[in-house]
């Protein structure tokens, strides 16, 4: 089994190089998705930035509500 998977990706990783030369690409293509990947990586850096914000807000908010619980905790042991 392991040695036909080998012989199958052998002749799959050869066949690559070969389709690969015969591809015509214009340099505008190549130029236009350069852009869009551009464009991609910086909307996704965007959402990566908004998404942490977020989770830093979350954490603050966390982090304040589990003081005020110890607060009231402690006061209602005062009390009893």
């Amino acid at each position: 089994m392991g040695a036909a998977g080998m012989l199958w990706y052998a002749s799959q990783h050869a066949m690559l190089p070969a389709q690969c030369a015969g591809l015509k690409v214009s340099p505008d293509g190549v130029q236009a998705e350069l852009e869009r990947t551009r464009l991609a990586l910086a909307q996704e850096s965007t959402a990566r930035a908004a998404v942490q914000k977020a989770a830093d807000a979350s954490a603050a908010d966390a982090s304040r509500l589990n003081s005020e619980l110890l607060f009231l905790r402690g006061q209602s042991q005062k009390r009893n």
